[in-house]
């Protein structure tokens, strides 16, 4: 009804899928005001009886255009996890002109929303990328908090192939690709479980400098070594649905390092300061190297 509220906890793919943007433009059209929190099962759940990422929606039907569209990043539950703290004390942050399509970002700081807009003034991969070439590949399932971008397969059933004219603007994205800002796109656009093309293509790349891609290019060739060094060979005991006998698990937070070294270089490149260069490197940490 008009001037009605309405709150209600739906699956986290109001924030991030294609499928839902006939929502989205509903509630843009009616809504002059808009809330959403979001919250992850892992690694454990937010909410007790929750077993897929959520989200909160509050809104009131005004019969007017959204003037604000305010979000929350994805709370997780850490070691001191009080939930009647986390929702007394939500963060919310206007993103408004910040959506992509069927997306919204699960952000919930200005500095945040300040990164995201000196992304947004650069380059979208999808302007980079061919229908042919040389190849970067990525696992669109699976790396819970970190991602697995080489230039060669790893032999995972959910490997998905984005082609650049040679093999140095290749190896240059796939070294972005593989940052901790990259992770941080992935983690405020998408649904937490997927990586999809859209996402990839709508990340964006600075303008890069015949120096700036060769630092890359070694850069890269020195990460896909570590991550190589460091990774698990794990063997499967009877029988194997894909008929293999061992499969490589990859344990990128042990290559941390080098990945706050590619964050170092390319930041700046995007324009960001150091405050906003370290909060892109220290972004989860207490989830990403648990563990580790």
């Amino acid at each position: 009804r008009q001037n009605g509220s309405f709150a209600y906890i739906v699956p986290i793919s109001l924030t991030s899928s294609d499928s839902l943007t006939g929502v989205h433009r509903i509630l843009m059209e009616n809504c002059d005001t808009i809330h959403i929190s979001s919250y992850a099962v892992r690694p454990k759940p937010v909410f007790e009886n929750a077993v897929v990422n959520t989200s909160i929606l509050l809104f009131k039907k005004t019969g007017t255009p959204c003037q604000h569209l305010y979000s929350t990043k994805m709370y997780r539950r850490g070691n001191k996890f009080d939930l009647q703290k986390l929702i007394d004390n939500l963060q919310f942050v206007d993103v408004k002109g910040q959506t992509l399509y069927g997306r919204i970002p699960k952000i919930g700081s200005e500095i945040e929303k300040t990164i995201l807009n000196k992304l947004f003034s650069h380059t979208k991969l999808v302007n980079l990328i061919k229908t042919s070439g040389s190849p970067i590949i990525y696992r669109f399932a699976g790396g819970r908090y970190f991602k697995v971008v080489t230039n060669y397969s790893i032999g995972s059933s959910a490997e998905r192939t984005i082609y650049f004219a040679n093999s140095k603007t290749a190896n240059a994205v796939g070294c972005i690709l593989s940052s901790n800002l990259s992770f941080w796109f992935y983690q405020i656009f998408s649904d937490n479980l997927n990586w999809k093309t859209y996402e990839i293509e709508n990340f964006t790349i600075p303008k890069l400098s015949i120096e700036n891609i060769e630092f890359l290019n070694k850069l890269y060739s020195r990460y896909l070594s570590d991550i190589e060094a460091k990774a698990n060979l794990r063997i499967t005991s009877g029988e194997s649905t894909y008929n293999v006998d061992s499969f490589k698990e990859y344990k990128i937070a042990r290559s941390k390092a080098i990945i706050d070294e590619i964050d170092d270089y390319i930041c700046p490149l995007y324009g960001l300061t150091q405050e906003e260069t370290d909060f892109i490197k220290n972004y989860e940490l207490e989830f990403r190297l648990a563990g580790e």
